[in-house]
C-alpha cells in the first residue's frame, strides 16, 4: 500500500446517473436518528449499575417525562425534559444541515462562524469540548481552520470525543454518491471542534457506514466490516496535496509537546479502527455487553470516544439490522454506555437501512420537531440529487465580519427576552432559525444569592423549537451573552459594516 496516497484521492464516486435512494430512507435516517437521541438521553446518566431507582420506568421502550440538574452546586436547576425532546446530538446535526450548499457540500464557515456559537445559547446537554471549541471561534482573529483552544485540562489536540461523530449525518447522506466529498467534508467537519484523530476517523468511519446502510442491498455483516476496513486502510495523510491540510497538520505537530506527530497519531487510530471493527464478527453470538466491554464503550474513561461509539453502533447494527426497534432498544438501555449518542448512530444507521417503515407509529408522532426533521430528510434528499434548493443558504463563503455583525444584533433580542421586554407571544428573528415566536417563559431558583435561571421556549417558523437559556444577575447582567467577545471582535472592522451605522 502507498503511505504517500492522497487522503482525498476520489476512489468511489457515482456517474451522477444512478438511481437516488428513496425519500424515505432519507428522512428514516434523520428521525430514527433523533429518535434514538432522545430515548438514550435519560439513560445515559444511570450508570452502569444505578445507585437508585429512575424517575421512569426502565427498561425505556418508549419515549420518558424526567428531569436533569443543569450546573453544579452554586449554578444549578433542575430542567424537565418533554417526552420525545432530543437533545445536543441532533440539535447540531440540524445545524449542519443548515450549513449545507445548494449542490449538498458542508459550509464548515457557516457552522463555525454562525450556528454554533449561536448553539451555545439554547444546547441541551452539550459536552465541555464542543462548548469550549464554540466559545472560542468568538475570539479575535479566530478561524475554523485552525481552532486550537486550550482551557485547562482541555486540549484541542487530545479532542476525541463523540462531538463530531454525532453530527455528521447530513454530510454522510448528503454526499453517499461522492466518497471522497464525503471524507473530506467529514474531516472539515471534525476539525472545528476535535483535533483528536480518534474524532476524526470516528467521523468518517461513521459515514462509510451510512454509505453502506443507504445504498447497499447485501447487509450481511461480513460484507459490511470489509466494507468499512476497505474504506479507512486508504487514508493516509503523509502526501497530501491539499495545502490546507498541510497547514493543518503543520499546526498540529508545531503544538505537539510530546514529539508525536499527527500522521502517526492518526496511524495508530486508524490500527485501532481495525482493531475493532476486524473483532466484531466474533462477538455477533456473544451478549453485546462484551464487545463493548473490549472497545472501551462502557468504560468511564472512553465511553463517550469517537471510534468506541461508533463502533458500538457498527457492532449493534451488523448483528441485528433487521430487527429495527429491538436493536435500538437494546443500545438505549444498556447502561454505563453513552446511549443517546450511539442511540443517535444506530438509529440513523437502521433509518437509512429500512426508511420510514421501521419506525412506531408513537414513536414518530412524538418525536420533538417531527415536521422539520422530515422536511431535513427531503431537502437532503434533494440536495444529494443534485436538484438546487433555494431552502439552503448562498454557496458564497461566509466572512466572519458579517457573522459576527449578525449575532451582535441578535445580542439584543435575547437581552430584551431575558430582561422581560418581550413577553410569552412575542416575536423574535434569530440569525441562523429565522422568526420564532415565544411560547413559554421559566424562573429557576439557583442557589448563589442574587440570581436566577431563565428558560426561554420559542417555536420558529421553520419547525424547531428551542429552550434558550442564561442565568440572570439582579435581572440586569445576562450571562449567556456574547458582548465583551463580540466587540473585541470587531474592533478592526470597519465602521460602516457594523450595525445600525450610515
Amino acid at each position: 500500500m502507498n503511505d504517500q496516497s492522497d487522503l482525498f484521492a476520489s476512489r468511489t464516486s457515482t456517474n451522477g446517473n444512478a438511481t437516488v435512494p428513496s425519500v424515505e430512507r432519507f428522512q428514516g435516517a434523520i428521525v430514527f436518528s433523533a429518535i434514538g437521541d432522545a430515548l438514550g438521553w435519560p439513560t445515559e446518566f444511570l450508570g452502569r449499575q444505578p445507585r437508585r431507582n429512575p424517575s421512569f420506568e426502565y427498561p425505556v421502550k418508549s419515549f420518558v417525562r424526567w428531569t436533569k440538574l443543569v450546573g453544579g452546586r452554586w449554578w444549578g436547576y433542575r430542567d424537565e425534559i418533554s417526552p420525545g425532546q432530543y437533545s445536543d446530538d441532533t440539535q447540531l446535526a440540524i445545524a449542519v444541515v443548515r450549513s449545507l450548499s445548494a449542490t449538498g457540500e458542508f459550509q464548515p464557515d457557516r457552522f463555525a462562524y454562525l450556528e454554533l456559537p449561536l448553539w451555545l445559547q439554547y444546547e441541551r446537554g452539550g459536552g465541555k469540548s464542543i462548548k469550549t471549541a464554540a466559545r472560542s471561534l468568538l475570539r479575535r482573529q479566530a478561524d475554523w481552520f485552525s481552532n486550537f483552544y486550550k482551557l485547562g485540562d482541555l486540549d484541542y489536540r487530545n479532542a476525541g470525543a463523540n462531538g463530531a461523530a454525532m453530527r455528521n449525518l447530513p454530510i454522510a447522506l448528503s454526499s453517499y454518491w461522492d466518497e471522497s466529498r464525503m471524507v473530506r467534508d467529514s474531516f472539515f467537519n471534525s476539525i472545528i471542534t476535535h483535533g483528536h484523530p480518534r474524532a476524526i476517523l470516528g467521523s468518517m468511519l461513521l459515514g462509510h457506514a451510512v454509505r453502506f446502510a443507504l445504498t447497499e442491498k447485501d447487509s450481511a455483516p461480513d460484507k459490511f466490516i470489509d466494507c468499512l476496513r476497505n474504506s479507512i486502510d486508504a487514508y493516509y495523510f503523509n502526501g497530501t496535496d491539499d495545502v490546507r491540510i498541510k497547514n493543518w497538520i503543520r499546526d498540529w505537530d508545531k503544538a505537539s509537546n510530546n514529539g508525536r506527530t499527527f500522521a502517526s497519531l492518526f496511524q495508530e487510530t486508524r490500527q485501532e479502527a481495525h482493531k475493532y471493527l476486524t473483532a466484531i464478527p466474533e462477538y455477533l453470538s456473544s451478549p453485546t455487553e462484551d464487545y463493548y466491554d473490549f472497545v472501551g464503550a462502557t468504560n468511564p474513561s472512553t465511553k463517550g470516544s469517537g471510534l468506541s461509539t461508533v463502533c458500538a453502533a457498527i457492532f449493534q447494527f451488523a448483528k441485528r439490522s433487521e430487527e429495527p426497534v429491538e436493536c435500538l432498544l437494546e443500545a438505549i438501555n444498556l447502561l454505563g454506555s453513552d446511549t443517546d449518542t450511539i442511540g443517535a448512530f444506530l438509529g440513523g444507521l437502521l433509518g437509512a437501512r429500512h426508511g420510514l417503515d421501521a419506525i412506531p407509529d408513537n414513536l414518530l408522532e412524538e418525536i420533538q420537531d417531527r415536521e422539520y426533521l422530515l422536511g431535513l430528510g427531503r431537502l437532503i434528499r434533494r440536495l444529494s440529487s443534485k436538484e438546487v434548493s433555494d431552502q439552503v443558504e448562498s454557496d458564497e463563503p461566509l466572512q466572519r465580519d458579517s457573522a459576527l455583525v449578525s449575532i451582535l444584533a441578535w445580542e439584543v433580542g435575547l437581552h430584551e427576552m431575558f430582561w422581560d421586554a418581550i413577553t410569552v407571544g412575542g416575536k423574535v428573528i434569530h440569525p441562523t432559525l429565522g422568526q420564532g415566536t415565544i411560547t413559554q417563559k421559566q424562573v429557576k431558583d439557583i442557589a448563589r444569592e442574587g440570581y436566577v435561571a431563565k428558560l426561554i421556549n420559542i417555536l420558529f417558523d421553520c419547525g424547531q423549537t428551542c429552550v434558550f437559556h442564561s442565568r440572570v444577575e439582579n435581572e440586569t447582567r445576562v450571562f449567556g451573552s456574547f458582548g465583551k467577545e463580540l466587540v473585541d471582535a470587531l474592533k478592526d472592522v470597519p465602521l460602516t459594516d457594523k450595525p445600525n451605522s450610515k
